[in-house]
């Protein structure tokens, strides 16, 4: 079991706000340190006024791995910039963006995501400011520099490895007493990520990351599944002591999603699912056992997918079933069985990814099935703006269906 909270910050700076100077110039972040999910307001000040700045974002996210960001700001008669109230004239986005500096993040490496290794510790984001307008990568000294810290595990929340019979995964626990209530989080091929988890965690969940593949002793591919795995782990989280009686939630992007979908028809300890860009059947070759039934599978043909110029391929085209029917499907399949409890949240100008709140847009990256680069759709702005509006509305909806009946 790991615990982790938040960094202290150093006695000599505010506890509410970092800033860090080279001669008149100043860059405030307030607070210094946070969630990830939450909100960090930038100023400088100290410049001439109506002077042309560049303020700019590095993360260095790993050993091969960096991501930068970068606007273009005039500065107000006070000679300061409030990221709050002012629009950026250009760079990486553009507008009133008060995390448009940490969104738009895009990797030096085209191709490469933002993947929290070690959700114990925190991403240090260093912000920087210089004259004039550049592309973010100037080679002159910044006029002023300071770093934010990013964290994924709140104040007190637990992390515990967890191998019970046949069932892996990662529990999150908040900090107090509990119970609390529960959530199971799952992502998609090959993916063993756990910073949604953990975040869940720090908004008061037990959050239960439930592996299906490439974690600890589990097979490296999603070809054979069962619902028999599934249950399982639903009656030992539902049964936890530290989690509230009465079902818990799921939550599943991609293939999560499609397995959060067939895990709340599996129990009626299930009363809340959350399906994030899910199938309504499984994707060959995956294979999900149901009870002695073997599901359906929707086809594609990755050979309908268009290789682009610089080296990735756009699998638009490449479903037999195209999304926006899946959700229809979804929905007349609830219908059917007179479910009424449920809504459909559509955004336009979204890619498939979707993360936590201030997380970059992930577009090109690595798909195991398709065993190369791919194009995840979405177009940056919009794609963040539903990360933001899509999280608080996840949370209510958590604690909402828990307070009221199962599915």
């Amino acid at each position: 079991m790991y615990t982790h909270g938040l960094s202290k910050v150093a006695a000599a700076l505010s506890r509410s706000t970092r800033s860090c100077s080279r001669l008149m110039a100043s860059i405030a972040a307030s607070p210094p340190s946070g969630l990830m999910c939450e909100k960090v307001d930038i100023t400088v000040t100290g410049l001439d006024k109506e002077q042309p700045v560049t303020l700019s974002a590095t993360l260095q996210a790993g050993n091969d791995a960096q991501f930068r960001s970068h606007a273009h700001y005039i500065t107000d008669s006070t000679g300061s910039v409030v990221c709050s109230r002012q629009a950026a004239v250009g760079g990486t986005f553009s507008g009133v963006q008060p995390m448009g500096l940490f969104w738009s993040l895009q990797p030096d490496k085209k191709g490469t995501r933002l993947v929290p290794r070690d959700v114990t510790q925190q991403l240090a984001v260093e912000l920087q400011v210089h004259t004039g307008h550049n592309n973010g990568t100037s080679r002159q000294e910044p006029i002023a520099r300071c770093v934010v810290e990013r964290a994924f595990m709140g104040e007190g929340v637990t992390r515990t490895v967890v191998r019970e019979g046949r069932v892996r995964g990662v529990l999150f626990l908040p900090e107090g007493k509990g119970p609390f209530p529960g959530v199971i989080d799952m992502y998609g091929n090959h993916n063993i990520l756990e910073h949604r988890a953990a975040l869940l965690a720090s908004q008061g969940f037990a959050a239960f990351r439930l592996m299906f593949s490439v974690f600890d002793d589990l097979p490296k591919v999603e070809k054979y599944m069962d619902s028999d795995y599934f249950e399982q782990a639903v009656d030992w989280f539902s049964a936890h002591p530290q989690v509230q009686p009465g079902g818990v939630g799921v939550v599943g992007l991609s293939l999560g999603g499609t397995l959060a979908l067939v895990m709340g028809t599996l129990t009626d300890k299930i009363n809340a699912v959350v399906c994030l860009n899910g199938n309504t059947a499984m994707l060959p070759p995956s294979e999900f056992n149901y009870r002695g039934e073997i599901l359906p599978t929707v086809g594609y043909d990755l050979s309908r997918g268009k290789l682009m110029e610089e080296g990735y391929l756009d699998v638009s085209g490449v479903m037999n079933d195209p999304e926006p029917d899946i959700c229809i499907k979804a929905i007349a399949r609830l219908q059917s069985h007179g479910k009424t409890n449920y809504k459909l949240l559509t955004y336009p100008g979204t890619g498939h990814v979707l993360e936590p709140p201030h997380m970059p847009h992930c577009k090109i990256a690595y798909h195991p099935m398709a065993r190369g680069v791919i194009d995840y759709g979405g177009e940056t702005a919009a794609h963040c703006a539903a990360q933001e509006d899509l999280w608080p509305r996840m949370i209510q909806f958590l604690r909402k269906c828990r307070r009221h009946s199962q599915l």
